[in-house]
């Protein structure tokens, strides 16, 4: 055989020529640049962070994550959760456990830490010592009521002719007290002790409201945070971190857990146990369990990969052959994208074992035409150069649809898909050119090794046409029954777009928790946060966080979200709300109120008390308001309560918690969507918008940019499928069987995922516009090859065997993704593997029965 005449070649097919004489001549010269690019590329990647904080996957201009950086900044971070949680039979132990943990934790810097509580043991005495000035106005109002009905009754000859009972003369009758914003639903009121005297009874009902006010700490009598059997205590730390997997985060649960290391909690007692819970751990857990997930299944995914096309060519020698090119594609990608964004995300840790699946096909048609040849009895050189010519169409043309599509996740505002987009596409074509220059130089260093070795084997080529009886059968089956396999082909696709309808009107995963790692449920930061919810059992302990812009805008802003919440879901979310006022016991005009009514109560007291006696003496002497009361400032709060309210710059008051019913989960997207909706942009009064944000609103808006991006991308990408299918073949006819042949893949994909109740999530999505690009390869190559050779059955015979290890290589990349705990992985491995499986039979099996019925009516006509 000698090389088709140079003239008769295009430019590309030239330039494919040359890289594979240039592989067959100086091999060597070759190999060693590549593998100076391999090593080049892996010192680059290897400098890649990885960044689980979901942040990262929204766009760069996203209002609510450039709000959540403001917010964060003004309060020098985040107000993420950790739980240092202790376990052991022994409270004692425990307790002493906590003791020892404490000062050290405390000793932690406020960059990482800005609160830290073992129970409310000094928020309590701080509001104890002033607690008649957290009563309501109403509560006050109506004991002072009561106390002057019963001083006059304690007056001789008081006749009592008060019919209306103080309760109905709260100014406050009929609506929610004006100077607080905290909305939790009243415990019930303490029972009034048997026979009380009429003058005592005004003091027991006192007694009663203001206990009622402190009902949040009395849940933990000892002081600290633990369950009434005394076996789990836990440490509250409050710190800057946004708990999305942030470097704080990271930074806090090393410095923490070196400290619960150096502590030996089995010293005190054999069984005692100390873990981390919360909002941190649990962030962290997730983005080390999807890091570890990605290195796994992009190993496991190599090796799988190169051990299919061992099997198939029947050669340890074509690993060298397919390996080393794949290898340099994927460096050269990583490498990318450390020069374009420095790190990857969430979407992009795993593209590793998705690029090999992929970059790896076109060695293996190239290979396998080489092969071909070499059979024939065609020369290393003259093979090479036919496999180069004879492959380069359809895999260029494959590889620019694969690249396309990954290019068409670009086009998105997602940071997700975007960055994905380019490392994949570049990846793609990486792999392409790869190919093209280095399988020519292993295939040429091997054979004259072989040669050296192995003289008389080398003599005669025996390896033979990568064929198999599988693509024997199929090419048999569809050339005597063409209508038959069009017709069971029909059927399914009916039956995939009969649940289509339902399935697109809505298609997203909205249950979080269907997206988390499996494992750290059972053990982790998952088991440990399970375990604090046991101690703070019915307790929100881990709210949203909004800023205001004015400490006079939070009674407003507090009011219009409580106001929000009852006009649009009947009060159903938000259990209550805390602002600084809360703390400092109301705003000034009713804290003088509060005052004025005060002075009243202690002159009633002291009028009533001479005509008291034993236990109602001492009751109302316990509870009368001092002299000198005074509405507490800033200053003296407790170190915990003012850091709580005050901004990195020290502004203090600003901050807004929002604290959500027991039931709330935010695993729950929709929840999450209906949460954000309350929460942001709140119209006050002036006119002025508040632009405030939280986590929930970050989810949703990631959720949001999910809905439009996501559409657009596919349909980008089916456009791209479109232009290269026209592209190569040149006619509408042909154009139109190799998309029919794609759509049906595709059809059958998303309908089988309807109906087995796979949700689209943010990484199982980028599946849908890569089954565009790579699903449309398979097609690609078979109608490529039946036009070179002519035959539809000898087409399908010919390169069947390539496309099939080709669609089983890219398999087991997203197939991989099957074994990992991470479930969002598993979802994109499921989607992913069903479109390739899908699209590879509709090319074996539809495509060629469409071009066997063309061609007997175009052999009728003739």
């Amino acid at each position: 055989m000698v090389d088709p005449p140079a003239p008769t070649l295009a430019h590309i097919d030239r330039a494919v020529a040359w890289f594979a004489r240039l592989g067959a001549r100086r091999p060597l010269r070759v190999l060693l640049c590549t593998l100076l690019v391999i090593a080049l590329s892996v010192a680059t990647a290897s400098h890649l962070e990885f960044r689980q904080d979901f942040i990262e996957l929204l766009p760069s201009e996203s209002v609510g994550a450039r709000l959540l950086r403001r917010a964060m900044a003004r309060m020098g971070g985040g107000s993420a959760t950790m739980f240092v949680v202790v376990e052991s039979p022994d409270a004692e132990a425990n307790k002493r456990i906590v003791d020892a943990l404490e000062p050290q934790l405390r000793a932690l810097p406020p960059t990482l830490v800005r609160t830290i509580e073992h129970g409310p043991e000094e928020i309590r005495r701080f509001f104890w010592e002033r607690r008649w000035l957290y009563a309501d106005v109403g509560d006050l109002e109506e004991i002072s009521c009561e106390l002057q009905r019963a001083r006059r009754r304690a007056q001789p000859g008081f006749i009592d002719l008060d019919d209306e009972p103080c309760s109905e003369l709260r100014s406050d009758r009929g609506r929610a007290p004006a100077e607080s914003t905290t909305t939790a639903a009243p415990t019930p009121p303490e029972p009034e002790p048997a026979n009380v005297s009429a003058a005592a009874r005004p003091f027991h009902h006192f007694r009663a409201q203001l206990r009622q006010r402190t009902r949040e700490v009395d849940q933990y009598p000892t002081g600290y945070f633990r369950n009434p059997e005394g076996t789990l205590y836990a440490i509250v730390l409050r710190s800057p971190a946004s708990g999305t997997g942030d470097s704080t985060g990271d930074q806090l649960m090393t410095r923490v857990s070196g400290i619960i290391r150096d502590v030996h909690p089995e010293r005190f007692h054999p069984r005692a146990q100390v873990g981390l819970g919360g909002d941190i751990p649990n962030a962290i857990a997730e983005r080390d369990a999807l890091k570890e997930e990605a290195i796994k299944t992009s190993g496991l995914a190599v090796l799988l990969i190169l051990g299919s096309i061992v099997v198939f060519f029947r050669s340890f020698s074509a690993l060298a052959h397919i390996g080393i090119a794949m290898l340099t594609g994927v460096g050269l990608a990583f490498s990318v994208a450390y020069l374009a964004f420095g790190y990857l995300n969430a979407s992009t840790a795993f593209l590793g074992s998705i690029i090999a699946g992929n970059g790896i096909n076109y060695g293996i048609i190239y290979l396998a035409r080489y092969r071909d040849r070499r059979a024939l009895g065609d020369s290393v050189e003259a093979a090479l150069v036919d496999a180069a010519v004879v492959s380069r169409r359809g895999t260029q043309l494959a590889a620019l649809a694969a690249a396309f599509a990954y290019g068409t996740l670009m086009l998105t505002s997602f940071r997700g898909f975007s960055q994905f987009g380019l490392i994949g596409g570049v990846g793609m074509l990486f792999c392409w050119c790869a190919t093209m220059i280095v399988v020519p130089a292993t295939v040429t260093a091997v054979e004259a090794l072989r040669a050296r070795l192995f003289p008389r084997r080398a003599a005669r080529f025996t390896a033979g046409p990568t064929r198999t009886p599988i693509t024997g059968a199929i090419a048999r089956l569809t050339g005597r029954y063409p209508k038959h396999v069009l017709a069971v082909g029909a059927a399914l696709c009916v039956w995939a777009a009969v649940a289509l309808p339902g399935f697109l009107s809505d298609p997203w995963e909205y249950n979080f928790a269907r997206l988390g790692s499996r494992g750290s449920r059972h053990s982790g930061a998952d088991s440990w946060s399970s375990r604090a919810g046991r101690i703070f059992v019915g307790r929100s302990s881990s709210p949203d966080i909004l800023l205001a812009d004015r400490f006079e805008d939070v009674i407003e802003l507090s009011s219009a979200l409580m106001q929000r919440d009852q006009q649009r879901t009947g009060g159903r979310y938000i259990d209550h709300i805390e602002t600084a006022w809360d703390r400092l016991g109301g705003q000034p005009a009713a804290m003088t109120r509060k005052l004025e009514l005060l002075q009243g109560i202690r002159a009633d007291i002291d009028a009533i008390v001479p005509h008291l006696s034993g236990d109602d003496r001492a009751l109302a002497q316990e509870w009368r308001p001092p002299e000198g009361l005074r509405a507490p400032q800033p200053d003296e709060l407790p170190a915990l309560v003012r850091a709580q309210f005050t901004e990195k710059s020290g502004r203090f008051g600003t901050p807004i918690f929002v604290y959500y019913k027991p039931w709330f989960t935010p695993s729950d997207g929709r929840k999450l969507m209906i949460v954000a909706e309350l929460t942001q942009n709140v119209r006050l009064a002036d006119g002025r918008t508040v632009p405030t944000v939280s986590r929930s609103t970050v989810f949703a808006e990631m959720v949001r940019a999910m809905s439009s991006d996501g559409p657009r991308a596919t349909l980008a990408a089916f456009m791209v499928v479109v232009f290269h299918s026209l592209l190569a073949t040149r006619r509408l006819g042909p154009a139109a069987m190799v998309l029919c042949s794609l759509l049906s893949g595709v059809l059958l994909t998303v309908g089988g995922a309807a109906h087995l109740d796979v949700r689209l999530n943010f990484l199982n999505f980028v599946a849908l516009p890569l089954t565009f690009g790579i699903g449309v390869e398979y097609a690609m190559n078979l109608y490529d090859r039946v036009e070179h050779l002519g035959d539809v059955g000898e087409g399908l015979r010919s390169v069947g065997g390539a496309v099939s290890l080709c669609s089983l290589t890219t398999i087991i990349g997203y197939g991989s993704l099957l074994v990992a705990d991470n479930q969002a992985l598993q979802s994109f491995g499921y989607l992913a593997v069903a479109g390739e499986l899908a699209c590879s039979a509709t090319a074996m099996f539809l495509l060629p029965s469409a071009m066997v019925l063309l061609q007997r009516r175009r052999e009728r006509a003739k």
